[in-house]
């Protein structure tokens, strides 16, 4: 909890400096903060390494991340492709191949998964180095309990079974800094836009945060912090209604057939079962599942954090309904095996950085309107704006009146 604390709070210190500039209206782009406080929590917590995304430079690797989203957009139905394509010669032939291919997408594309390779290099390699000293990690980013320090140190004997070679861990380690990062910068981008929009909601909010840090104020870990019933009930409502991933795609490996706990009316009657071909591709709708009044009520469109506050999971939703979510049953966060295995993380993240910017500005609509637009994640991006969403030169941008408290 100390790490998201220190990030939290240097996240209030960027947007102070935003509001002191004498040139800088009191609108603020708060996207590529809250971008920057997810990268480095995830760095810093994760992998026990700072991006030093506050240092007031551009950050290219949050920049190669955002790249690797809109050239995948621009590439489209080519992605289906890859694992064929995978399959034919040998890497240098697949190099040569791509390196004659004109499409700008597929080259920006290239470009950003080498940056992002060459950055998870950096990562191992100042870590195995620290390790190899015998330094004390308890001083360290992360205090040695970030996950690469853990997956290195299992990783001292060849023949453990719980061995991960180098270029496995920096698949891994992309995939769960790009997994993490992106979808959490949203999540509070999103919630903060929200309580802009309802400032009812927002000083009810910081009325409650108020009070506990006043209650707490030698608190060091806060973890009392994270049951705060109104901070809490806005968090799992708005990942209910506005889900970072709106759609959820999986390939079926083997012919099957589904059972459907809504049968289906059709011309020729009613369906209780739908059969799916192996290799089928089927996007989950994580949205529709998060608004199904059939399982949340009649209230299931609105935004009504107190459903949460004092009751049980089998309170909030429909008597029978079934709920495979792994958080508080919505589809935000998949389920099964192949559910987010970070959705602690990411929702503790969340806590802590409402928790300090909250309680040290007011937020408000700006002037500039933003249209939340799906391209894989929900980006926020200004209606004249909605033809840069798969130009992997632009970046989104939330603008918020911000005033501080």
């Amino acid at each position: 909890m100390p790490i998201f604390m220190d990030v939290a709070k240097e996240t209030t210190k960027a947007v102070n400096k935003e509001l002191d500039s004498p040139s800088t209206p009191k609108e603020v782009d708060v996207f590529p903060w809250a971008t920057a406080a997810a990268l480095d929590l995830i760095g810093e917590a994760g992998l026990g390494y700072s991006f030093n995304s506050f240092a007031g430079e551009r950050n290219e690797y949050s920049a190669a991340i955002k790249q690797v989203t809109q050239s995948l957009i621009k590439i489209g139905p080519l992605i289906q492709l890859i694992p064929y394509i995978h399959r034919i010669g040998t890497p240098d032939f697949r190099k040569c191949v791509l390196d004659l291919i004109p499409f700008k997408a597929i080259q920006k594309l290239r470009r950003a998964i080498k940056l992002q390779n060459e950055q998870a290099k950096e990562i191992i390699r100042s870590r195995q180095t620290l390790l190899s000293s015998g330094g004390d990690l308890s001083s360290e980013t992360g205090r040695g309990k970030d996950i690469i320090s853990l997956l290195m140190k299992a990783n001292e004997s060849e023949g453990s079974a719980s061995y991960i070679d180098r270029q496995s861990m920096i698949g891994h380690m992309n995939v769960f800094i790009f997994a993490g990062h992106e979808t959490t910068s949203t999540s509070i981008s999103r919630i903060l836009d929200i309580l802009a929009q309802r400032p009812g909601v927002q000083i009810r909010l910081r009325e409650e945060l108020r009070q506990y840090f006043e209650e707490h104020p030698n608190e060091t870990h806060h973890d009392a912090l994270l049951e705060l019933p109104y901070l809490d009930g806005i968090v799992r409502e708005v990942l209910r209604l506005f889900p970072p991933v709106p759609n959820i795609l999986r390939i079926c490996e083997e012919d099957t057939i589904v059972p459907l706990e809504y049968p289906i009316e059709t011309s020729s009657g009613k369906m209780n079962s739908v059969p799916i071909k192996k290799g089928t591709w089927i996007s989950l709708s994580n949205v529709y599942f998060n608004r199904n009044e059939g399982i949340w009520g009649e209230r299931a469109n609105d935004f009504w954090p107190e459903r949460w506050i004092g009751s049980k999971i089998d309170e909030v939703t429909q008597a029978g309904s079934r709920l495979p979510g792994i958080y508080s049953s919505m589809m935000t966060f998949g389920s099964g095996s192949y559910a987010c295995i970070g959705f602690k993380f990411a929702v503790m993240e969340i806590k802590v950085m409402l928790a300090e910017l909250i309680t040290k500005f007011e937020f408000e609509p700006a002037n500039e309107e933003c249209v939340w637009t799906n391209i894989g994640v929900g980006f926020p991006y200004a209606p004249y704006a909605k033809k840069d969403m798969a130009n992997p030169d632009k970046s989104p941008k939330l603008f918020l009146k911000v005033t501080r408290l």
